[in-house]
């Protein structure tokens, strides 16, 4: 047991720096988010899957859908809708002209008469992804 007294102290700060600094970046719903009924108005590209910002990405895309709930919540904040709501990644695209990181999530209407379903635009200030503002929008049927 003393041979690890040496190294148990390298360990505990290994640990700690590695749970530190690979933790997903926060999803926090603050106050003065603004959150707006609509649709992204800026042009914005998908991104290809070997663009450079897609392991962000994916740490984004844990921390959101592990609260999916909040999705859910901003919809109905929004819209009156009784219907559950399962929302599905859709894409995640760049606009190089603002600096902003879109993320849209998708979800369908279970019996669309008027509307194909609703959409949350995650909108992130670049080049460290920081959550900017958030774009609630019942898509309608084309």
């Amino acid at each position: 047991m003393k041979s690890w007294r040496p190294i148990l102290p390298l360990l505990l700060l290994s640990a700690f720096y590695c749970h530190r600094h690979h933790q997903p970046l926060p999803f926090p719903l603050s106050k003065s988010l603004p959150v707006i009924t609509g649709y992204y108005p800026h042009y914005h590209q998908p991104l290809p899957p070997d663009h450079p910002l897609q392991p962000q990405i994916s740490v984004l895309r844990q921390d959101i859908e592990a609260n999916e709930n909040l999705l859910r919540q901003l919809v109905r904040d929004h819209y009156d809708v009784k219907s559950p709501l399962e929302f599905r990644f859709s894409y995640a695209g760049v606009d190089s002209a603002n600096s902003r990181l879109i993320i849209r999530y998708f979800a369908p209407d279970a019996q669309p008469h008027e509307l194909a379903g609703w959409q949350v635009q995650l909108i992130y200030r670049l080049p460290k992804p920081t959550l900017d503002s958030i774009y609630v929008w019942a898509v309608p049927l084309e």
